[in-house]
């Protein structure tokens, strides 16, 4: 009976080992670099497409699992999700880059999405901007203009979550990788006092408008003061809007609004009210697997693909200075994981 048993064993990791050595040769071995462009295994199976463009949405990141939901995901989960999109033949643009585009015909690259970020965590400064700069990955983030490098509330009080500060803006924006745009000056709450960018119970039109508008404006300058950058996007706070609060922002000279709604949308309908996708802390996977969907590609993350993304996030881990039999059996790992997925 030990001896059937030993055999099944055999059987069954003896071919995950030889697998898992092959991978690690062609990882050690292969010109492979999960730096700038190229990944170099690298598998495109999509379909180019330059006006459903999908618009990722997230928030803070952290490591205390505590806080992980539906706007709050770990740091390790944002990575390899930037693998799977760089591994399936994504590249990320800003929103400067597709206007560019259609007013002036720059080439984008194929299978074009956008990364944004809502509010301006410190959390986007010290984990997402390192990943983005390691990959050479592009995204925009909103800003709530009263809480700029703030971590307490307007009332120097109460504690909020930390956000980066203008210099630490600075830093990002001239990177060339991020793009800092407007959330909304003191919006970005949804209490009797204050609604959003909705219009109160107790206010005229007229109040109204002027309302919306200096508080739109004041972050736009703000902005525009300490980075020098166009500010031409709004993300509306909490995902509320109206027609008036559209005729405004067109009127100001923003070229694109930003909901909460789920979907891609079809960017020949016009720039404005765009759907984007949350990415909320579920695997990964199903995450690019249902952007796959929403962009009507009737196709699943292939194994290989799967498999390609650990082996990279294990080695961004410096598993590559493991002792070989270590990174044999992570990988080894890994193969049987993905047999879960």
């Amino acid at each position: 009976m030990r001896k059937k048993v030993k055999r099944i064993l055999i059987f069954i990791i003896l071919p995950l080992i030889i697998n898992s050595l092959i991978y690690v040769y062609i990882i050690t071995k292969h010109d492979l670099n999960i730096y700038g462009n190229s990944i170099i295994i690298t598998e495109t199976i999509l379909v180019p497409e330059q006006n459903k463009i999908p618009i990722l949405m997230y928030h803070h990141l952290t490591y205390d699992s505590e806080q992980w939901n539906s706007s709050n995901i770990s740091p390790d989960q944002f990575k390899k999700e930037m693998l799977y999109l760089k591994a399936l033949g994504y590249s990320t643009i800003n929103f400067e880059d597709y206007i560019e585009f259609k007013e002036n015909g720059k080439k984008l690259p194929n299978n074009p999405i956008i990364i944004t970020f809502d509010d301006g965590y410190y959390s986007n400064y010290e984990y997402a901007y390192p990943i983005l700069k390691e990959l050479n990955m592009k995204a925009t983030i909103s800003i709530i203009g009263w809480s700029v490098g703030r971590e307490y509330d307007k009332d120097n009080l109460t504690p909020i979550s930390r956000h980066f500060s203008w210099k630490q803006a600075k830093e990002m924006y001239d990177s060339g990788l991020i793009d800092i745009q407007n959330h909304s000056y003191d919006l970005h709450s949804n209490s009797n006092y204050k609604k959003s960018a909705d219009k109160l119970p107790t206010e005229t039109q007229a109040q109204y408008v002027k309302r919306f508008k200096e508080d739109t404006l004041k972050t736009k300058k703000l902005i525009e003061s300490n980075l020098k950058n166009k500010v031409i996007v709004y993300t509306y706070p909490l995902g509320i809007y109206n027609d008036t609060t559209e005729k405004i922002l067109k009127e100001l000279g923003f070229k694109v609004s930003l909901t909460t709604e789920n979907g891609v949308s079809d960017f020949n309908n016009g720039l404005y009210l765009l759907k984007r996708i949350n990415m909320p802390s579920i695997k990964s996977q199903e995450l690019i697997n249902g952007i796959l969907q929403l962009q009507n590609r009737n196709i699943k993350i292939p194994f290989n693909i799967y498999l390609k993304v650990h082996l990279m996030f294990l080695l961004s881990k410096n598993l590559s200075k493991a002792h070989p039999l270590t990174r044999v059996f992570s990988i080894a790992y890994i193969v049987y994981l993905s047999t879960e997925s």
